[in-house]
């Protein structure tokens, strides 16, 4: 387990785990946290920004590679026994009015959020939020939260 002082994480500990090729080769990783909610371990990158309405892109496309890599994995393994598991990106930011959650979120539901968020997002973020909303579509296995800090 890992702590670092700078982020909030639901129990203060990052977990670490192995991943595995049929290659033998062995990558030890960090994700910011594991959970369990719903009989799911949610693999969570989150990304968090106190002075904008939404992280820097670099943030946001570091955390989705992140999660693209472990949404793609085979199988997850706790202490021998196969588990369920989706993986999530969550993005904070400041003065964000409400949440969405991709790909759960209809078209309807983020056209109302974006206009709720008028004053809060510039269009380059408008943009970025709907990418994001295509590419939680695109894989089943990642969700999108965009919420406020």
């Amino acid at each position: 387990m890992t702590s670092h002082k700078l982020e909030y994480l639901i129990d203060g500990l990052k977990a670490t785990f192995s991943i595995e090729n049929y290659l033998g080769g062995v990558y030890y990783l960090t994700p910011d946290e594991i959970f369990h909610e719903n009989d799911i371990y949610i693999i969570q990158e989150s990304k968090n920004t106190s002075k904008e309405s939404l992280p820097k892109l670099p943030d946001i496309q570091d955390g989705l590679f992140k999660l693209i890599l472990f949404s793609n994995l085979d199988s997850l393994n706790i202490n021998g026994q196969p588990v369920s598991f989706i993986t999530k990106l969550k993005l904070t930011g400041k003065n964000v009015i409400g949440s969405i959650v991709f790909p759960e979120a209809s078209a309807t539901e983020l056209e109302s959020f974006l206009t709720t968020n008028v004053k809060i997002f510039n269009n380059n973020q408008k943009e970025i939020i709907r990418q994001l909303a295509v590419e939680a579509e695109d894989n089943q296995k990642l969700k999108i939260e965009v919420t406020s800090n």
